[in-house]
C-alpha cells in the first residue's frame, strides 16, 4: 500500500478515535418513586425527578443534569455538560411531588473516561511532494 494512503488512513481513523471518546451519551438511570417517607402510597400524584453532578464527595455545589416528569433516567454527554474528563464525579438525584423534594438518593461515584475536548479537525489530503 502506498505511503501516502497510508497516512491518509491513518489521520482518518484518528479523528474518527477523537469523536468516538467526545461524543459518546451516557445515561443515569434510578428507580421510581411511590410512596411517601411514611410508607403510603403516592397514588396518582406527578413525580418530577432532577438529577444532578458534582465533584464533591459530600453533594455540594450540584450542577443540574436535567429533569424529567416521567422518565426515570437522563441522557448526558459528559462534554455537553462540563464534566471535567478524568475525574471522579457523584450522581444523585431528587424526586419532587405536590411541591415537596425528597431528599438527595445516596450518592453514585463514577470515574469519568479520559479524553480531550474541542478536538480540531484531521489534516486532510496530504501527499508527497
Amino acid at each position: 500500500m502506498p505511503r501516502k494512503v497510508i497516512i491518509t488512513l491513518f489521520a482518518f481513523l484518528l479523528a474518527v478515535a477523537a469523536t468516538a471518546v467526545t461524543a459518546q451519551a451516557e445515561t443515569l438511570s434510578w428507580n421510581g418513586v411511590t410512596t411517601y417517607t411514611d410508607g403510603t402510597s403516592i397514588g396518582n400524584a406527578s413525580v418530577t425527578y432532577q438529577a444532578y453532578w458534582t465533584t464533591n464527595s459530600n453533594l455540594t455545589n450540584l450542577d443540574t443534569l436535567g429533569s424529567s416528569t416521567t422518565s426515570t433516567s437522563k441522557n448526558f454527554s459528559v462534554d455537553n455538560e462540563g464534566i471535567p474528563r478524568g475525574s471522579v464525579v457523584y450522581f444523585t438525584v431528587k424526586a419532587t411531588v405536590n411541591g415537596t423534594d425528597s431528599a438527595l438518593a445516596s450518592s453514585l461515584s463514577w470515574n469519568v473516561p479520559a479524553g480531550t475536548t474541542n478536538v480540531p479537525s484531521a489534516p486532510q489530503n496530504l501527499r508527497m511532494n
